[in-house]
């Protein structure tokens, strides 16, 4: 697949080598352009490459928000049309660690406000639930659970863009487990859902039985 990345933190920086080493190519972006992440891309291999937000986008088969929160609108503002596209929304209402860092949205859902950016897009929430260190280790290391996929979360209203996120995430060694629509899944995934601020990612049985258990 083509991604494409909008947002170069930590975030992007985590999960673009596992893409990469799945067989992907990922195209970064930030809003400082280009130019600022000529030595990321140079580090990441022949496999990323820098390109405008708008460029980025254009022919991507997946586009990935790790973005800030707070930046978040402003980013993707940059792409004119979105009609069609599958955005996947690793983003999360928050802008620190810790309680302190949780910015009221009432009770809204942060995937759905985010769709409110994109429309047009068919968005699938993903990638939010752990923490980014757990995430890399994880993602980093053979699992420990007597070789059980590790699982990621996502919710999303259209079956065909959950489909194609779930072939990435199956590309990477996980399995994707699905808690519902935008409205339903993205509250059990968000900051104040049963199944969010895991410091592990759990297995796929062990995933599973939690959203029973979120859901009864």
């Amino acid at each position: 697949m083509m991604i494409a990345m909008i947002g170069a933190g930590r975030m992007a920086q985590a999960l673009t080598p596992v893409f990469v080493q799945a067989g992907h190519e990922v195209r970064l972006s930030n809003s400082r352009g280009p130019e600022s992440l000529a030595d990321l891309v140079a580090d990441l291999g022949p496999s990323v490459e820098a390109r405008t937000v708008a460029d980025a986008v254009e022919g991507a088969d997946l586009v990935l928000l790790a973005t800030p929160w707070g930046r978040t609108a402003d980013a993707v503002a940059a792409v004119a049309d979105w009609q069609g596209r599958v955005v996947v929304d690793a983003t999360n209402n928050r802008s620190a660690p810790g309680p302190q860092g949780l910015i009221d949205i009432g009770d809204q859902v942060s995937s759905e406000i985010v769709a409110g950016y994109v429309p047009g897009a068919d968005v699938v929430k993903a990638f939010n639930v752990t923490p980014i260190p757990f995430l890399v280790a994880a993602l980093g290391s053979e699992s420990e659970n007597d070789g059980e996929a590790k699982a990621v979360y996502i919710a999303g209203d259209d079956a065909g863009a959950k489909s194609r996120v779930s072939d990435l995430v199956a590309s990477i060694g996980c399995v994707a487990v699905d808690t519902g629509d935008l409205r339903t899944g993205g509250h059990l995934q968000g900051m104040s859902g049963p199944l969010t601020a895991r410091l592990e990612m759990l297995t796929a049985s062990e995933a599973k039985e939690q959203l029973a258990q979120a859901q009864a």
